[in-house]
């Protein structure tokens, strides 16, 4: 997002989402100026742990921090209990602010689903890269044993000939003596293969976890991996009719998402906050395999490759770390219910001794 808010072509995107329903091309500086704002604060909360929403809407920060409690507390989010909580108050939003926010929403997502889809294309490769690296090695060894099989059976042979030159005689004069083997067990197979690599193992299967996940999440914000694949890697071989197939993709992946976004009035945003939500959490699960990835000494696989060159601070969900804030809520709310609980208890004995 950040890399398309410092070197994009933000004036035609901005023009194109204007276009949408709800909007006019008066609204192309507001929704700029949100996308920017939005962003930059989405990043500081990521960094300190705090839900995404905060400082930018609060309603749907309320619905974040009600959704993560419920998870922590073991209980999953309830729909029913967050419209019921937010049809308690009316919305401070008028419906201009709320096509506004949903524009500059679906750009943040299109934009972040971008770079986390390239984030997933470039661990694919790694994956497959070093998986063909240790079945290289793997041959090679076994190729190696191979040879030292040879060598080694045709020595046996000729200490076979001899042992059985010398033991004529001794058979001759002693038919209970036998000759000794001086081979290995019959079965025995110097090539036999070790533990498979569990790091190649571990690697591939979080890749496809998360492919798969990404998958879900273009599903779950209204649009389809075909077309944020387009948008991603449409522009590939460089050239000017593919990077206008890529930007006709990118405009159909905000179009999609603003107008699922759209479909939620003021009080009841609870899909799109599980939208970001999840972003958020894939991001995370991305970031961490991509440390192991660095810890490991696998970016050198990326050499040559479009992928050489990663830039995670173009992105606003890319080192994003755990939620702090609904641990410190929980066991605040936990102590308020006690001290609560203890109230209520004094005041019953108190009127038990009135009466």
């Amino acid at each position: 997002m950040f890399s398309f808010l410092h070197n994009g072509d933000n004036t035609n995107i901005i023009r194109a989402i204007t276009n949408f329903p709800g909007l006019s091309t008066s609204d192309g500086d507001k929704i700029k100026y949100s996308a920017l704002n939005y962003a930059t604060s989405m990043r500081d909360n990521l960094h300190n742990g705090n839900p995404i929403f905060t400082n930018i809407r609060q309603l749907e920060a309320d619905i974040e921090r009600r959704d993560i409690n419920s998870i922590t507390s073991g209980r999953l989010p309830s729909v029913a209990a967050n419209i019921a909580n937010s049809s308690r108050g009316m919305s401070v939003f008028t419906d201009n602010d709320i096509h506004r926010d949903n524009a500059a929403l679906a750009l943040i997502m299109a934009k972040e689903l971008a770079f986390l889809n390239r984030t997933s294309q470039m661990i694919s490769l790694i994956a497959r890269k070093y998986q063909e690296e240790e079945e290289d090695a793997e041959l090679g060894r076994s190729q190696q044993c191979d040879h030292y099989d040879d060598d080694d059976v045709e020595e046996s042979e000729g200490e076979e000939d001899l042992e059985m030159c010398e033991s004529d005689d001794v058979q001759s004069a002693s038919p209970l003596l036998q000759r000794s083997q001086s081979h290995a067990a019959p079965g025995y197979n110097h090539r036999e293969r070790g533990p498979q690599n569990q790091l190649v193992a571990t690697i591939l299967v979080a890749s496809g976890q998360l492919q798969t996940r990404f998958s879900n999440l273009c599903n779950l914000t209204g649009t389809s991996i075909i077309l944020v694949n387009g948008m991603t890697t449409m522009d590939q071989p460089r050239s000017e009719a593919n990077r206008v197939k890529q930007l006709q993709a990118e405009r159909l992946v905000i179009s999609d998402i603003f107008l699922y976004f759209d479909k939620f009035d003021a009080e009841h945003r609870d899909p799109v906050v599980w939208s970001f939500l999840e972003l958020r959490d894939i991001s995370v699960s991305a970031w961490r395999i991509l440390s192991m990835l660095a810890f490991t000494n696998l970016f050198r696989l990326t050499a040559g490759t479009e992928f050489s060159i990663y830039q995670p601070n173009d992105a606003i969900f890319t080192q994003g770390c755990d939620y702090k804030l609904p641990r410190q809520e929980a066991a605040t709310m936990n102590f308020e219910a006690a001290a609560n609980a203890d109230e209520e208890e004094v005041a019953n004995a108190e009127e038990t001794k009135a009466i």
